[in-house]
């Protein structure tokens, strides 16, 4: 049976949509005093109509949070009676802040006079909560792209590097860009292996000069360790400060730990911040220090390698001396030097003396003992400015940069005289002594060209061998400077 409806049909829907619409519902004059309010405003503020009592709408349900250009514009708009939409933030009377879609209309009577504002306020806080998540997640992710990014050109340049000093600024700066919120250290094993040294910071900490391995969890635990966020954890020996999370991250080059990248951040006190804030950014923050280490490790092993390739085929493999490449690439650019700053350049060659013989009467194994000692001694004697090298067989030349040669001749002197006392064994027998002859040879004196000089020096040579062997020969010398 078909329910019978009122007469005034109008009237009747009226009063159904304003009982159940949900959109909240505020009426005011033209002072914005309020006259009247729905259900609905009720529910989603919590006002009722007597607590507007004196008060306009704006003093109630504008707060901090609402902005200021937001509400001029609603200021504007009713100033000029026209219709304005926005959306905006408004403080409930339980003081809750919600997002609201907000319809404020001017209302005009039959002869157009301005007696009434209406106000519609929808609630949008979820659509708002959603939309910022979805900015969160697309910040975020342009953020990782980012980073990746950058790691991409790090990785570039890391791999770019030719030396571990070229390394090392490469890891500064990079470390700088892609992670600014940290300062930083690498640290690098000693010789020994019993300390860390301090190989690049970055920041404005004042970090350890050297560590040891013991110092930290990272380095004792075998893996990568984060502290600043659990609940049970323990702050490494070599940080100053437990009030601020930090990553030790372990820098390993085929299959060897060889360092340590420490990062803190300072700027994040545990002691005041909120934990899941720092919970949260660590987190963000240790997949990217993790790569990092990944990429500065796989490039260390890189530096080495390329390092080691090139020791192979600049050093003499017997004597671990400079070898005859080196040499000629070598002497070639201090020649220059010496040409452009005007300074002496010498060279001294030498030669063991009767090394055929030696090696004839007791094999090649104690001609190799006696090279290996001949280079040894070399190369502790001529230190800083000079350059020795092994350029074939028992023939050695020192490159001397800068050096007059009347000092050259000096300590070429010097030299052979402590390799008549070199002692060297072969199989439980004590080998005979032996001696050695040098000649030099100076830029300008005697030649402006390369080729020039290391034929003056081994026509000295020569001579020395001629005259007696186990002296050094000048060309310019009236008698050769015998080896006592």
């Amino acid at each position: 049976m078909t329910e019978k409806l009122p007469d005034d049909l109008t009237q009747y829907f009226a009063d159904l949509i304003l009982q159940h619409t949900t959109d909240a519902i505020l009426m005011t004059d033209k002072d914005q005093n309020v006259l009247w309010l729905n259900h609905a405003f009720e529910k989603l503020f919590g006002y009722r109509r007597e607590d507007f009592a004196g008060i306009i709408p704006p003093e109630l349900l504008y707060c901090a949070e609402t902005d200021s250009d937001v509400a001029r514009q609603v200021v504007e708009a009713i100033d000029d009676r026209r219709p304005v939409e926005v959306e905006m933030r408004n403080r409930c009377k339980s003081g809750q802040v919600i997002w609201v879609e907000k319809k404020l209309m001017p209302l005009f009577d039959a002869e157009g006079r301005h007696i009434h504002n209406m106000s519609i306020s929808r609630d949008i806080s979820g659509r708002k909560a959603m939309e910022a998540q979805a900015t969160e997640m697309m910040d975020s992710e342009q953020q990782r792209q980012h980073e990746r990014r950058l790691l991409s050109q790090i990785s570039e340049w890391l791999y770019s590097a030719k030396s571990l000093d070229e390394l090392l600024m490469v890891v500064k700066k990079s470390m700088e860009t892609l992670l600014p919120e940290a300062e930083g250290q690498l640290y690098i094993y000693s010789n020994a292996r019993d300390t860390l040294e301090l190989a690049a910071q970055w920041g404005d900490g004042e970090p350890h000069a050297h560590i040891g391995a013991e110092d930290c969890w990272a380095l004792r635990r075998g893996r990568a360790y984060s502290f600043g966020v659990k609940a049970i954890e323990f702050a490494c020996g070599h940080v100053h400060d437990e009030d601020h999370p930090y990553f030790c991250l372990p820098i390993i080059a085929q299959g060897e730990t060889i360092g340590l990248l420490h990062l803190c951040f300072s700027a994040f006190d545990r002691s005041i911040m909120p934990r899941n804030f720092i919970e949260t950014f660590m987190q963000q923050r240790w997949e990217v220090g993790l790569l990092c280490a990944e990429q500065i490790s796989l490039a260390v092993a890189n530096v080495q390698l390329r390092q080691e390739l090139q020791d192979q085929s600049l050093r003499d493999p017997l004597t671990n001396l400079w070898n005859r490449r080196w040499f000629l690439d070598a002497s070639q650019k201090e020649l220059n030097r010496a040409r452009h700053q005007k300074l002496p350049m010498s060279l001294i060659s030498l030669d063991v003396d009767h090394f055929k013989r030696f090696n004839d009467d007791h094999g090649h194994d104690a001609g190799d003992i006696v090279l290996r000692e001949f280079g040894g001694l070399l190369a502790s004697i001529f230190v800083g400015d000079f350059a020795p090298c092994r350029i074939g067989g028992e023939e050695f030349v020192v490159l001397c940069s800068g050096v007059s040669h009347d000092d050259a001749v000096q300590r070429a002197a010097a030299f052979l005289d402590k390799v008549a006392h070199i002692e060297v064994s072969h199989g439980g027998v004590r080998l005979p002594r032996i001696t050695a002859s040098a000649g030099v040879a100076t830029y300008p004196e005697d030649g402006d060209e390369m080729l020039r000089l290391m034929k003056v020096a081994d026509e000295a040579l020569y001579a020395a061998k001629e005259q007696g062997r186990a002296r050094v020969v000048s060309p310019r010398a009236v008698t050769p400077k015998k080896v006592a």
